[in-house]
């Protein structure tokens, strides 16, 4: 029986090609294994071969996202590949983030299974929990690249399982971190015993686990007031999906990942002025007729010139999000406000959908 045909995907680091310094590299591949891949393959034996690697530099990839993972398809396509494996990524963010991405899109894009393995409390995480597919599976590591040598194993053993086409059972049973899946099956108690039973549990202090998982969103802050709104630098964001003509930086209208700035610094509206709205979570119409509906250039200038604040900064922030995953979009607030403190801004107008 042929061996089931495995890309890995790595970064700049463990490919062997550089640190921090080259975490710009583009997208590239080599035949076989590299890094921790060639001990992978050791632990697969017979079950599965990879016959690719693919790597990216981590700053490439998470400012390069949708180019990065259509060139990572596009391998895995040329190569015949039957599975991914990417990491493990530990605690690096970056990497993490990464590695769940290309999981996604390659099993979106080709229907593969994914497996990848990281820290729980890698930002990767909340990226694969997002996204929730089925076929896609992250194992826990330690923080650090000292747990190698127990997270290969662990890695190796499960993707043998997936290349036998063994059934995959419930992530306490298999080890794998949970998406929040809620599977139907036989249980030998009634609802209200079982939440007794766990109720009773939780107040003797014992081990329980819930059936119904909750999930926690850190809170946003809120921002200090601007005392001297007079003497402040304003800037307009809007995730409306306002962007030029034709779409140029091809963002998407559904689960977007990335934001631009677009000048508007000669400008004193956006209405007749050549913008078009991409955005899968309303009716387009009357934003396309009047963009100053998602950035409203026409009051601000008019404030600007009545002296409210001092300056209209000359570029407005512009993202979209519907369905989004909120890590992802996470990313992009800080990613913007970044950007907006090195500008020298005292306050955003964002205007939502």
């Amino acid at each position: 029986m042929p061996k089931i045909r495995v890309m890995h995907y790595v970064n700049q680091f463990f490919a062997g090609i550089g640190g921090e310094d080259k975490a710009d590299v583009p997208v590239g591949h080599r035949q076989g294994t590299i890094g921790p891949g060639k001990r992978l393959q050791e632990l697969l034996k017979d079950s599965a071969e990879i016959v690719v690697t693919a790597y990216c530099g981590d700053d490439y990839f998470n400012n390069h996202t949708d180019e990065a993972t259509r060139a990572i398809v596009k391998i895995a396509q040329d190569h015949n590949v039957k599975m991914l494996v990417a990491g493990p990524a530990f605690a690096s963010g970056r990497y993490g983030f990464a590695c769940a991405e290309v999981c996604h899109a390659v099993n979106v894009s080709l229907g593969l299974d994914c497996v990848t393995a990281m820290h729980p409390e890698n930002p990767g995480i909340e990226t694969y929990k997002q996204y929730r597919d089925r076929r896609v599976f992250a194992l826990p590591t330690t923080e650090i690249v000292s747990g190698m040598g127990e997270t290969l194993p662990r890695m190796a053993t499960f993707l043998a399982k997936l290349a036998a086409g063994a059934a995959i059972g419930p992530a306490a049973e298999e080890g794998y971190i949970p998406r929040g899946f809620r599977q139907d099956e036989k249980a030998s108690k009634t609802g209200v015993d079982r939440a007794v039973d766990m109720l009773l549990d939780k107040i003797a202090g014992r081990p329980f686990t819930t059936e119904i998982p909750v999930e926690h969103l850190e809170a946003a802050p809120v921002a200090p007031r601007i005392v001297n709104i007079r003497g402040a630098t304003i800037t307009l964001a809007t995730s409306s999906g306002v962007m030029p003509q034709g779409n140029p930086d091809g963002f998407k209208a559904y689960r977007n990942n990335q934001w631009r700035k677009y000048d508007i610094s000669k400008l004193d509206t956006m209405k007749g002025t050549g913008w078009d709205v991409l955005h899968a979570g309303y009716n387009n119409v009357f934003m396309r007729d009047n963009p100053n509906f998602g950035v409203p250039l026409d009051a601000a200038r008019q404030l600007e010139r009545e002296g409210v604040f001092a300056k209209l900064y000359p570029y407005y922030y512009m993202t979209t999000g519907v369905n989004a995953a909120i890590p992802v979009m996470q990313r992009i607030g800080r990613e913007m406000v970044t950007d907006m403190k090195a500008e020298g801004i005292d306050g955003v107008l964002f205007v939502s959908t």
